[in-house]
C-alpha cells in the first residue's frame, strides 16, 4: 500500500495494526505491514511503489507519525 494510501486508511479508521519486522534478507533493516480490519497484511511502499525498509527504527516512526499512526507492533 502507498504511503498516501495509507494515510488515508488512518483517517477512515480501516487499519487494523501496524507492525515493523525485521527484513528476511537483511536482519539490519526493518519494514513496515499494516493490517487491515478484514485481514489482509499489506507491506508500506512510497510513492513509486517500492518497499519503505530502513536500518534505524526511530526514522521509521518518523514515517509512521507522519501518516497518523501513533502505535506499533514490533516483531523480532
Amino acid at each position: 500500500m502507498k504511503i498516501c494510501q495509507a494515510a488515508q486508511q488512518f483517517k477512515k479508521g480501516a487499519l487494523d495494526e501496524i507492525q515493523l519486522r525485521k527484513n528476511p534478507s537483511d536482519v539490519n533493516q526493518w519494514f513496515v505491514m499494516l493490517r487491515k480490519q478484514n485481514g489482509d497484511l499489506l507491506m508500506l511502499a512510497d510513492e513509486q511503489d517500492e518497499p519503505i525498509v530502513d536500518g534505524d527504527l526511530t526514522r521509521l516512526m518518523g514515517v509512521l507519525k507522519s501518516i497518523g499512526c501513533k502505535e506499533a507492533r514490533v516483531f523480532l
